[in-house]
């Protein structure tokens, strides 16, 4: 029996032009964070949504990682209800990015976009470059940019998170999802959410 077409692998064409689009995706995403702001709206929608601990890991994000998590909020919201759980993994699930940061490494916009770029056309470099080794170097920004799923859940979960926006927060680049119905499913908002912003 012959595979299906949707079994094949793509075809060399395909996968260039899954990259290019991942490529014009990352460039949206970094002109949205170049003009980065927010608002009193802004804060207040935090405010309310966070608890203090929350609120303050929150705050130790960069603008733009900051008005990127609101608008995944937002994209959340707008898909239909947005339990407590969920609200808290849209504006918390890259504040482990903030680690590089803490440890002298610097991983702002203007480094995680070419990153973000290197790691769509050539998968597995950074993997290949990062040391998990906190310092100031490059090479740990890299392993930040690549770990900061694990890294945020961990300071969620100290914050007082609870353990349904830890794994939200944990799993949102996990291309398969092995969890509950329930999880799963908010999961695939969070990652859809993600995506869009």
């Amino acid at each position: 029996m012959a595979p299906s077409a949707s079994s094949s692998p793509p075809t060399v064409t395909g996968r260039i032009a899954h990259r290019w689009s991942r490529v014009r995706y990352r460039l949206k995403q970094f002109w949205l964070g170049v003009g980065a702001s927010l608002n009193l709206q802004d804060w207040a929608t935090v405010h309310a949504l966070l608890s203090p601990a929350q609120y303050a890991l929150f705050e130790r994000m960069p603008v733009d990682a900051q008005d990127h998590s609101l608008r995944v909020l937002a994209t959340v919201q707008a898909q239909g209800r947005v339990g407590p759980d969920l609200a808290a993994a849209a504006l918390l699930h890259d504040v482990g990015k903030v680690a590089a940061r803490e440890q002298g490494a610097y991983l702002g916009l203007w480094l995680r976009g070419p990153m973000i770029l290197a790691e769509a056309l050539l998968p597995g470099l950074l993997d290949y470059l990062a040391d998990a080794r906190p310092s100031a170097s490059v090479r740990y920004a890299l392993y930040v940019q690549q770990h900061h799923a694990a890294i945020g859940a961990q300071w969620a979960q100290e914050a007082g998170s609870t353990q349904l926006t830890c794994w939200l927060s944990e799993h949102h680049q996990d291309k398969q999802q092995s969890g509950t119905a329930e999880q799963c499913a908010l999961l695939a908002r969070l990652q859809a959410a993600d995506g869009a912003n």
